[in-house]
């Protein structure tokens, strides 16, 4: 039987690298996709399935959900990517009202959804989340996609330690821009199925296998 995997981030290139990576191995692809994104529902592809999702809602996330036990009625895997923004605009010339949206449903709507996910897990007792971002110089780049991708990454540490066993939860970071082998890298790790993994930040910085040893990012 195929097994599912949700990943949340189609907007980005690493997201859709994933996404491709995935059902070209076979597995059955779900793709949360925001209501005003159009690039993947013309996708001919039997065993991907995209949910309109608004992430401003809450009942939105609860409605991906929902479709995903309607659907499929089981979830292996969960990759969230960092949503990135091509905002570049300094903080003088943004208005207060495109703050206020972007905070709000960049955070808040992915919370919501993974709160849902984990929510799914603890009910079917298994399940991985797993969290990925690129790294970027920070000073070339303008304060909205600063502020998104340092919210992210707080967040997803918070979701990792706060596991409590009923699911595998870990992070993969790199300062690279080939998303091909970044995503080759997330999808190897995910499968050697090694414990080691749970709870933990996995720097890519070159091509690796799996048999290499694990690149644990070690806490301060």
């Amino acid at each position: 039987m195929s097994k599912t995997v949700l990943i949340i981030g189609s907007e980005t290139l690493l997201g859709r690298k994933l996404i491709e990576i995935y059902l070209n191995s076979g597995y059955k692809v779900i793709a949360p996709v925001m209501t005003t994104q159009e690039t993947l529902k013309t996708s001919e592809k039997t065993n991907l399935m995209v949910i309109p999702w608004n992430r401003s809602s809450l009942v939105s996330a609860k409605t991906v959900i929902r479709e995903v036990m309607r659907n499929v009625n089981t979830l292996d895997k969960a990759v969230v990517v960092n949503p990135e923004s091509a905002e570049t605009a300094v903080l003088e010339d943004l208005e207060t009202e495109f703050l206020d949206e972007a905070l709000y449903s960049f955070t808040h709507g992915t919370l919501y959804l993974i709160k849902e996910i984990l929510d799914f897990f603890r009910t079917q007792e298994a399940g991985l989340m797993a969290f990925a971002e690129t790294e970027k110089a920070l000073s070339s780049e303008s304060l909205v996609p600063s502020i998104l991708r340092g919210a992210f990454h707080n967040m997803a540490e918070a979701v990792i330690l706060a596991g409590n066993g009923e699911s595998v939860r870990c992070g993969f970071t790199s300062r690279l821009t080939e998303m091909e082998d970044y995503a080759q890298f997330i999808k190897g790790i995910l499968e050697s199925e090694d414990p080691k993994i749970n709870g933990e930040w996995l720097q890519f910085s070159e091509k690796k296998t799996i048999f290499q040893s694990l690149p644990i990012i070690k806490r301060k």
